[in-house]
């Protein structure tokens, strides 16, 4: 395996806050990686998987970037930025949203932001999203072979940057974050245990990666799932978990779905993007509490 370039996009390293009022109220040491703070628009854990992934499209001179994501995703927000930076066009496949609404009046946040980027917007059919099994790559393929027709040469993205390059972003941050967390904890620290979301699954796996070439157990990650089911976890897991294996020449078992401890359910809530009145209270809490806004 050749290793791939990287492009510095993101403002690292990024700190590490220890939560003073929460640790006391659960009767445990929490502390927060601020990865919210990888830059402005580019911000939050996207960016690290981006530095590899817009370097490999740089390296192979493609022009047009095709990626996908919901209608408020940030990775599409932050590839749309980047993009425009480095001087390439970008097509987003978006998948139906699940409550009514025109996207040519009712553009707010991410959307609005693709769209002041200059990015193409593609909404897929909801029958043919459902048809494709809610999986994004027949339109990225789709979108690849029109790019390709008009004189582009595309390369793709899967959903949150998450392919084994994108991996590379959180194999590379674990050094990182071991070093700034000795830092406010003590010179011979590590952490007990690691929490990350589980969505597209290149954060986990990439930190899975980070935390065998350091030598820490694989078992102090957890990943809590925030799609809908499990089901949709092990749509994208399954395959990532297998192809890093291959492309890394490592082991990171099948990672199961069902009955994995690591893996933890319950906490989709109302569904992508819908915050409920539960939710919104606990981000006003940790607001008010520690002086951090989550998303």
């Amino acid at each position: 395996m050749n290793t791939p370039k990287r492009l510095k996009l993101a403002q690292l390293p990024t700190p590490i806050q220890y939560l003073k009022k929460t640790s006391a109220r659960v009767g445990k040491e929490i502390y927060v990686w601020r990865d919210d703070l990888t830059g402005f628009l580019e911000s939050g854990n996207k960016v690290r998987k981006l530095e590899f992934l817009l370097a490999d499209a740089v390296t192979q001179g493609c022009d047009w970037i095709v990626t996908c994501g919901g209608s408020q995703s940030n990775h599409t927000r932050a590839t749309s930025v980047l993009a425009r930076r480095l001087g390439l066009g970008t097509s987003i496949m978006i998948s139906p949203p699940k409550v009514p609404f025109d996207p040519t009046h009712d553009a707010t946040g991410n959307l609005l932001l693709n769209q002041i980027f200059g990015a193409e917007l593609n909404w897929i059919d909801p029958d043919e999203y459902k048809k494709a099994g809610s999986l994004y790559l027949p339109f990225l393929e789709q979108e690849m072979e029109k790019q390709k027709s008009l004189g582009k040469k595309p390369y793709s993205i899967p959903t949150g940057g998450s392919s084994p390059i994108g991996c590379l972003g959180y194999r590379a941050a674990v050094p990182e974050m071991l070093n700034e967390f000795k830092k406010i904890a003590g010179a011979s620290a590590s952490p007990d245990s690691l929490f990350c979301a589980l969505g597209s699954g290149g954060t986990y796996v990439g930190l899975q990666l980070g935390l065998l070439d350091v030598g820490l157990n694989l078992t102090q990650l957890r990943a809590i799932n925030v799609l809908d089911s499990a089901e949709a976890a092990a749509n994208y897991l399954g395959p990532l978990t297998q192809s890093a294996s291959e492309y890394f020449s490592v082991n990171l078992g099948t990672h199961e779905i069902k009955n994995n401890h690591q893996l933890l359910e319950g906490y989709g809530g109302a569904g992508y993007s819908l915050a409920s009145e539960a939710d919104l209270a606990f981000y006003t809490q940790l607001a008010r509490d520690e002086g951090i806004l989550l998303d």
